[in-house]
């Protein structure tokens, strides 16, 4: 990988340039990251493209915006973390243009923990600030009894924990465009909801592994010796345990919702992180610019996550990708076993697992869509991830 980082930096070309270049060279590649990103938008707009309460709409001579004034703290904070997403995507391009290459890892780090911080704190003043709110108004009723006018309904006008018996379980129509469930809510509106689910179990769980993996990982790597003898038994320890029937184990007695799920997956899946950074490190700890950090006398702390982690950084970063996928399966499984989260919240793996209605047929509908759309997510991380892979080491590429 040193090799044809350097080759192509003679060339000009920096290696985030070689990288990104070599990814893009794939259709497929290409076409997965699309896939990804459709559905980070999805998962960000989700109340604008699904929702029973009506952009705006005039009642009684006064104009009113419901589906604005009845926006969550859950929806604030993905659209906090989507501004957050889009300035770090800024300072990348930033970074190649206007930081030394030498720096760029620590600057990455550094700008990656501040809009860290900025977004956890963010979270909380959200939900501590902007109050929970309940509006029962049927807009949709007010609209046919005449009582409102000029009514302007989201694309897919059905809330996800709308309930309507008399439409329970019905085909796919020009109304409900994916049919409704057992309790009459559209399937569409639930599938799009549901993209924030799995997007943000994916993303917060392998989060929480990554830093674990991190943490454990470096110290591991640096120390060697006794330190790295009881870490890696300890690794050994968690890799032995069947990590799917610990989280079922350790699910059933918390409380389900997503915060739990979320905190319970990162917790046991940080061992390959881990396992990686400490054989990086185990690389780099002798060599030459680490020497220098330890001559120089600089604290523990900047020689592992100034100088170290960003240039063993990388392998983390791939098997993020395939983490990520890993973790939208598990909650999927959960959730279709019965210990994911509690309705109404939706979520792919419990709209799968209302294939068979109550009365014990079949809804082709229900096992289709939801099916369908968890496995072309995880899919799609799976092929990023090779791609990422590929493009990050070429020998790799060769090798294949």
């Amino acid at each position: 990988m040193t090799e044809s980082k350097s080759r192509y930096q003679d060339w000009g070309m920096s290696y985030g340039q070689m990288v990104s270049r070599e990814f893009f060279k794939s259709v497929l590649n290409s076409a997965s990251l699309l896939f990804v990103l459709s559905l980070f938008l999805l998962a960000i707009f989700a109340p604008f493209l699904a929702n029973d309460k009506p952009y705006s709409i005039v009642i009684d001579g006064i104009k009113q915006y419901p589906l604005f004034h009845n926006l969550t703290p859950v929806d604030y904070s993905i659209f906090l973390a989507g501004i957050l997403t889009l300035v770090q995507w800024y300072l990348l391009h930033w970074n190649m243009r206007k930081v030394d290459p030498s720096l760029r890892g620590g600057v990455l780090v550094r700008q990656l923990l501040g809009l860290g911080v900025v977004l956890i704190i963010g979270i909380l003043l959200i939900w501590i600030c902007i109050p929970q709110r309940l509006d029962a108004t049927d807009y949709k009723t007010l609209v046919a009894q005449g009582k409102a006018t000029k009514a302007k309904f989201p694309i897919v006008p059905f809330g996800y924990d709308r309930t309507d018996l008399e439409a329970r379980e019905q085909k796919p129509d020009r109304i409900h465009w994916l049919g409704t469930d057992d309790v009459g809510s559209d399937v569409l509106a639930r599938l799009i909801h549901g993209s924030r689910v799995s997007l943000s179990v994916g993303f917060v769980a392998v989060g929480i592994a990554v830093l674990i993996g991190v943490f454990v990982g470096s110290f591991m790597g640096y120390f060697g010796g006794w330190v790295d003898f009881l870490g890696m038994r300890f690794v050994e320890i968690m890799m032995a345990i069947p990590v799917f029937f610990l989280i079922i184990t350790i699910v059933a007695f918390f409380p389900r919702n997503l915060f739990n799920i979320m905190a319970i997956i990162g917790l046991t899946t940080w061992t390959t992180n881990a396992r990686f950074i400490r054989a990086e490190f185990f690389r780099l700890r002798n060599q030459d610019f680490v020497q220098s950090a330890r001559v120089l006398g600089l604290p523990l702390r900047s020689i592992l996550f100034r100088h170290m982690l960003p240039n063993g950084i990388a392998p983390v970063l791939v098997n993020a990708t395939f983490g990520i996928s890993s973790a939208i399966l598990i909650e999927a499984s959960l959730s279709f076993l019965g210990f994911g989260v509690a309705p109404p919240t939706p979520s792919w793996g419990q709209m799968l697992s209302l294939g068979v209605g109550t009365t014990g047929r079949f809804l082709w509908w229900l096992s289709l869509f939801p099916g369908l759309a968890i496995f072309l997510t995880v899919v799609a991380y799976n092929l990023v991830g090779e791609g990422l892979r590929d493009a990050i080491d070429p020998r790799l590429r060769k090798a294949t």
